[in-house]
């Protein structure tokens, strides 16, 4: 935005201000803390130099008074009588030792010394020290720094010994070395140097050796001098970056405090001017929408200034419009009986779908609504529509329309969809219209029929497109298959279809289902630790009818709900007979889609476990990736029912629908089962390879159980071994087979670990 707006001048000048106003502060503290420092700094110098002659007298003190006690001692001065030297060292070492004295020496009134701890001297030799000698004889004792040959520095006390007369000197002394400099540090709290005045380099010193340059000067160390006896002088240091800190700190955090004021402030200055300037920039963003035919954003209140008046003025302008545009657009545009776009809106919303991407358009029409419409009359029939739409409308994709044509017809638009896709949704289309309508409480049982144009395969414009959905529909009607393509393609003659259904309900109650069951090896242990459950149709006139033939159709026709319990019934009644012959073997069951959307799913599974005495980890049910994904929320629901009652869940042909790990993860599920699309030929192809290893990793990191189907060849077996699959199934280990068939092939089972 430009810096000319009145909100932007506004905001800079108030913080341009608190700017002004904060540096002057910040700048006032940095003053007063310098001066601050200086005195801190001197302060703290002149406490720590009393603080080191305090300790320097302790120490003196503490040498005096062990001298002392020496000197007082009866066999030590026996001992200097008799000239007894062995004595004398022994008891100057010992009480040496005692009192942590790194030198001690014992000299005559003649000044030659007697005893000494110092290797580098011997009895006889003159006195180190002769001018503390002069000086102890002429005040009684002596003390102070001395250095003996060797460059070493000692803190010596000379002390007599008399008996009664003076007849020797004791001397005895502390090392003031680098260790000796640290522990005057600690206390001090300042750095401590001993040097000879006029000379180079230290005696000792409490800093590290890198460290010592510094004593030479510098702005980074505030130091004073305190003179000790024998030309030497302690220096003490202390570093001005620590008296700096704490200012430093305060300094940091002020500048932090300032820089969120500023920050707080100069948003509040926006956000003030925006309060002021809003209104103003809102009436003219309205008066624009307004001008390209918007008229769906109100304005917002208005407050009772001159401001207010015309934001007013305003609003009433853009409804007047705004409900003069609806009622013309609604009457071009949307069915009045059921609030749904009408087929003008419908065939507008066509020219969204482009050649690439595909499209479907889907004509639905209500089953015996003349014969309800005339029998109850047209109120009721009106009812019965607006609840048809009401049904219809929450099935809507995203991108998707639903329109009433007219009379009992709805059409469906559908983006992107191909032949499956509008497949699918036609049969959630027609599971919705099979839940009874109950008006006046008269329950009104409906059924519809489907008709799909694909675009552009059908036609490339919507009247084309809608005639031959139309067509397609009444190609339903007349077959009763509930749904049909402008151009039907399929492997079975539609009559061949229309006679299916009746002959599965025909088999089921006939006994013509059968179960064979399919072993699952471990691959871990070698064991078959399950069996899948797989139904089979034997028709008297047609033979066996293949799984891929019927199965799929029972699915759309919603006959799998029948089929399902059966199945469920005779797999848990073998489990119960295998269970009772001590055989540890879990039987596995599929589950539809439409098995998932059956709200007693889990009280008819629990009924089953309870009636049989089989324990739920012995069944498992295998779901399919395209069931999870038609209802995701009802299939978490009915998975959390099952998996509490401790049933083992599996994934079934993973890989070939659209549900990812991410989403599986969020799922109580302890299986997931490789569609047999990656296994075959795995060991020569590496992209199938990839695919698998990569699943059982990811399976494994979310503690999944990974099974692989279709496994034909002691190849594929090898290689999912060495990869870390669990679970193997597939002809190489045994085809589906009776339940009698299955216990003799058990018995005859020898594990093969050499796979």
């Amino acid at each position: 935005m430009s810096s000319r707006s009145l909100r932007h001048r506004i905001a800079i000048v108030f913080v341009g201000l608190l700017v002004l106003v904060m540096g002057f502060v910040l700048a006032l503290v940095h003053s007063s803390s310098a001066r601050i420092v200086e005195r801190e700094t001197q302060r703290e110098l002149a406490v720590g130099a009393k603080v080191f002659q305090r300790l320097l007298e302790q120490n003196q003190r503490q040498l005096e008074t062990a001298a002392t006690v020496l000197s007082a001692d009866f066999a030590f001065r026996e001992a200097i009588a008799t000239q007894d030297q062995p004595t004398v060292r022994s008891v100057i070492r010992n009480h040496g030792q005692r009192i942590h004295a790194q030198v001690m020496m014992v000299t005559g009134i003649d000044g030659k010394m007697i005893a000494t701890t110092q290797r580098a001297a011997a009895a006889g030799d003159p006195f180190p020290f002769p001018d503390l000698l002069a000086a102890a004889e002429a005040a009684g004792r002596s003390a102070g720094f001395r250095q003996m040959k060797n460059g070493q520095l000692y803190q010596v006390v000379l002390v007599p010994i008399m008996a009664p007369t003076r007849i020797a000197w004791v001397a005895m002394g502390f090392h003031v070395d680098d260790q000796w400099a640290r522990d005057m540090a600690d206390v001090t709290g300042l750095g401590v140097h001993i040097v000879r005045a006029g000379t180079p380099g230290l005696l000792a010193s409490s800093a590290p050796p890198a460290q010592r340059a510094a004593l030479e000067g510098g702005a980074r160390y505030a130091h004073v001098d305190v003179p000790l006896d024998g030309g030497l002088q302690a220096v003490l240091q202390l570093p001005v970056a620590q008296v700096q800190a704490p200012f430093e700190q305060l300094q940091g955090r002020l500048l932090g405090v300032i820089g969120a004021a500023v920050l707080v402030f100069a948003l509040g200055s926006v956000m003030l001017a925006g309060r002021i300037v809003r209104p103003l920039n809102e009436l003219s963003a309205a008066a624009r929408r307004i001008a390209l035919g918007d008229y769906a954003q109100p304005l917002p209140p208005a407050k009772g200034d001159e401001i207010g008046q015309l934001a007013a003025s305003f609003e009433q302008m853009r409804t007047g419009i705004a409900s003069r545009e609806e009622r013309i657009g609604r009457q071009a545009y949307v069915d009045e009986l059921t609030d749904l776009p009408n087929r003008t809106r419908f065939l507008e919303a066509f020219g969204r779908l482009t050649p690439g991407g595909g499209g479907a358009v889907m004509v639905v029409n209500v089953d015996r609504f003349a014969l309800i419409n005339n029998a109850l009359g047209h109120l009721v029939g009106d009812r019965l529509l607006r609840a048809v739409a009401g049904q219809l409308a929450p099935l809507v994709p995203p991108g998707g329309m639903l329109a009433r044509l007219w009379g009992d017809q709805f059409a469906f638009l559908l983006e992107r969809a191909d032949a499956d896709a509008a497949r699918a949704f036609a049969d959630a289309v027609l599971n919705a219209l099979r839940d009874p309508v109950t008006l006046d409480g008269q329950r009104l049982d409906i059924e519809a029929g489907v008709g799909i144009a694909l675009y552009p395969d059908d036609g490339l414009d919507p009247s084309t497109l809608l005639r031959r959905a139309e067509l397609a529909l009444a190609a339903a009607k007349r077959r009763h298959s509930g749904v049909a393509f402008a151009s039907e393609t399929g492997a079975e003659p539609a009559h061949e279809q229309l006679s299916l259904i009746g002959d599965m309900r025909r088999a089921l109650a006939a006994g013509e289902f059968t179960l064979a069951y399919q072993p699952k090896l471990a691959l871990g242990t070698g064991r078959v630790v399950a069996v899948e459950a797989l139904v089979r149709w034997q028709h008297p006139e047609r033979g066996s009818i293949a799984p891929a033939r019927f199965i799929p159709f029972a699915e759309q026709t919603g006959f799998i709900r029948e089929i399902t319990p059966w199945v469920l019934d005779t797999a848990v009644r073998q489990a119960a007979v295998w269970h009772a012959a001590g055989l540890d073997i879990a039987v596995s069951a599929n589950l539809s889609t439409l098995d998932l959307l059956d709200p007693h799913l889990g009280r008819r599974v629990r009924g089953l476990l309870e009636r049989h005495g089989v324990p739920a980890r012995r069944l498992c049910l295998e779901i399919t990736e395209s069931a999870l994904m038609d209802d995701p929320a009802l299939a978490q629901a009915h998975l959390d029912e099952l998996a509490g009652l401790g049933i083992k869940l599996s994934i079934d042909d993973y890989g070939v629908g659209q549900a990812s790990l991410a989403y599986l993860k969020s799922l109580p599920v302890d299986e997931l089962k490789l569609d047999r699309s990656f296994i075959t030929a795995i060991t020569e192809s590496p992209r199938n390879a990839a695919i698998v290893e990569s699943t059982i990793m990811l399976s494994h990191a979310l503690g999944l159980t990974v099974v692989a189907e279709g496994v034909e060849t002691q190849a594929e077996l090898h290689w999912l071994r060495a990869h870390g699959c669990d679970i193997a199934q597939g002809y190489v280990i045994g085809r589906p087979m009776t339940a009698a068939q299955l216990q003799d092939w058990l018995a005859a089972f020898v594990p093969d670990m050499t796979v």
